[in-house]
């Protein structure tokens, strides 16, 4: 396969993340290789990524050998030190999570691979998805393979396992970012997995905001207003943009870009998302974002059968609680490939946050540093054993000790 790269930096997610966009992003930005795993298989077999999956089912030995005839082609083709390669991590197939059999050759033939793993709210994604096959642009895809939203998790959470088992290998490093971050967010993060400056800036520092949201959403609920709108939602993510905005070395991850426990009566996950629903995100990101997003419409019967899913109590109640738990393990993944914790109104209404404490004990353990931002009316009564890290009067202070401009 010739000589290592210096870095290899792998892009991926599950599909509906729609990879292409974020490779497009790669090419227009750094003089670099930019290549798609995918293409080159798709090439070796003459046919579907998801036919070449699925003859790995039916006749492993013989297919392996070609998948790794792609993986050689695709290789011999990088004339760089430094690459950028999409490919998925695992594959979905007849109810399936089968590992990509190239992924010990390809993070072996680099001495630092970063892994950026994209994650993206499991409607919209799903959405995409259908909308692929009703334009048959994906033919036989899901011919009795359905993949339904808790299918789609469950990859998701597979993929999210094969990253963390690949970080074991020692020159790798996992990254989780979700797509609904801004461009500027995306292009900053490809810069430091890759090790290129960018406008100037020649080192990144990645901030993981923690801050309320369970209590912001009912707030808003409370007063039948729009996320869009309400005060404090609008408040936080403001302060994310100011600070992606004065801070030119800094890559904000933020818990909102993947907003999917959205509660409707009875405490149930809501079956129809409409854009008031949503956590506020930033306009300008990777894809254009259509609402209402109807799980019950019959056009998701293309890829899942709506009767028997989303249409089902018992279902949509199985769902919320999968999608509770990756809500966890997602966000303390962003506090641990973080350099430190900004803490944004941990007391808002003056009360405690149980999310945003324990991220902080989190970060605390980890031996990151933390930056409250504590408003005035926001402040409760000292308590000895609770400790919100650096405690700063407004956002111009945050500015001076991370030496932003502005």
């Amino acid at each position: 396969m010739g000589e290592k790269l210096r870095r290899l930096v792998i892009v991926s997610g599950v599909s509906g993340v729609e990879l292409n966009k974020i490779l497009e992003l790669a090419r227009r930005e750094f003089r670099l290789p930019v290549a798609k795993l995918e293409d080159y298989v798709e090439e070796e077999f003459h046919a579907p990524i998801y036919e070449a999956v699925e003859l790995l089912l039916i006749s492993r030995q013989s297919s392996l050998g070609r998948f790794r005839k792609a993986l050689s082609t695709m290789l011999g083709g990088l004339r760089d030190t430094k690459a950028i390669i999409g490919a998925h991590l695992t594959y979905h197939r007849r109810n399936h999570i089968i590992p990509n059999p190239l992924l010990w050759d390809l993070v072996s033939s680099a001495y630092e691979v970063y892994v950026i793993l994209y994650i993206e709210d499991y409607y919209h994604a799903l959405a995409r998805i259908a909308e692929r096959v009703l334009e048959g642009r994906t033919p036989g895809a899901f011919e009795g393979q359905p993949l339904d939203p808790l299918g789609y998790l469950y990859w998701r959470a597979s993929d999210y396992a094969t990253a963390s088992l690949l970080e074991g290998l020692g020159n790798v490093r996992a990254l989780v970012y979700g797509v609904k971050h801004s461009l500027e967010g995306h292009r900053r993060l490809l810069a430091y997995a890759l090790d290129e400056p960018l406008g100037g800036v020649g080192r990144f520092k990645g901030v993981y905001i923690s801050h309320p949201i369970s209590k912001v959403r009912a707030r808003a609920l409370e007063a039948n207003g729009d996320l869009w709108s309400f005060r404090d939602s609008v408040d936080i993510e403001r302060f994310k943009a100011d600070l992606e905005s004065r801070c030119g070395n800094i890559i904000v991850y933020s818990p909102t870009t993947t907003d999917e426990l959205i509660i409707g009566e009875g405490e149930s996950l809501k079956k129809v998302v409409e854009k008031r629903d949503r956590w506020p995100h930033p306009e300008n990101t990777l894809h254009d974002y259509r609402y209402p997003v109807d799980l019950t419409d019959p056009r998701f019967n293309e890829i899942y059968d709506v009767g028997k899913t989303t249409a089902s109590k018992g279902y949509m109640e199985v769902l919320k609680g999968v999608i509770e738990t990756q809500v966890e393990s997602r966000d303390l993944a962003y506090v641990n490939q973080a350099d430190f914790i900004v803490a944004y109104r941990p007391t808002l209404y003056s009360t405690t946050h149980t999310g945003v404490e324990v991220e902080i004990d989190v970060a605390h353990s980890l031996s990151k540093p933390v930056y409250a931002i504590v408003h005035e009316e926001d402040k409760l009564e000292a308590h000895p054993l609770r400790r919100y890290g650096i405690i700063l009067r407004g956002e111009d202070a945050l500015y001076t000790f991370l030496k932003c401009g502005g």
